[in-house]
């Protein structure tokens, strides 16, 4: 992995922060929990699940953004730098991933990862995708850039060894 890609997540954080201003507002009306457990047991990974693993996720959250956030009461510019971001750290793992066999253990943590993705899904359906849905969903999405880029610098320095 390159370290372009913990610029592009540095980039990500910051433009989704400033275009949702969440940092006042981690997630809150969302019963869903952050998924702590599936990215402790993905660090037990091999590197090269970790890639896997920060590709698919990454893969969700732009399926989240692929419609119907123009509701969200965001700055929409800095909303579109922070997707195309996302797109180009899913461009870098791409060519990254191509070579990786997927273990087991990482297509059950992603299965879960995917469900955990639906039910943010489920709550901008539920709010009928309001300016306060997509504020706690951006809350949550901001945890996770933050919690796939440690991932990614550790799995960089794995790789190094």
């Amino acid at each position: 992995m390159k370290s372009s890609f913990h610029d592009l997540s540095n980039r990500s954080i910051a433009n989704l922060k400033q275009a949702c201003k969440t940092t006042a507002h981690p997630h809150g009306n969302l019963s869903l929990e952050f998924p702590n457990k599936l990215y402790n047991q993905v660090t037990q990974l091999q590197a090269k699940d970790h890639i896997v693993f920060i590709l698919r996720t990454l893969k969700n959250v732009m399926r989240l953004y692929h419609g119907k956030y123009e509701k969200a009461d965001c700055d929409q510019k800095k909303l579109q730098i922070f997707i195309l971001d996302i797109h180009r750290q899913i461009a870098e793992l791409e060519r990254c991933e191509t070579e990786i066999v997927v273990s087991e253990v990482n297509k059950k943590i992603t299965k879960k990862m995917e469900m955990h993705f639906k039910s943010l899904i489920s709550h901008l359906k539920h709010t009928e995708y309001s300016a306060n849905g997509w504020k706690d969903v951006a809350g949550m999405i901001l945890q996770h850039i933050s919690r796939l880029d440690v991932l990614a610098i550790n799995t960089k320095q794995d790789l190094s060894l």
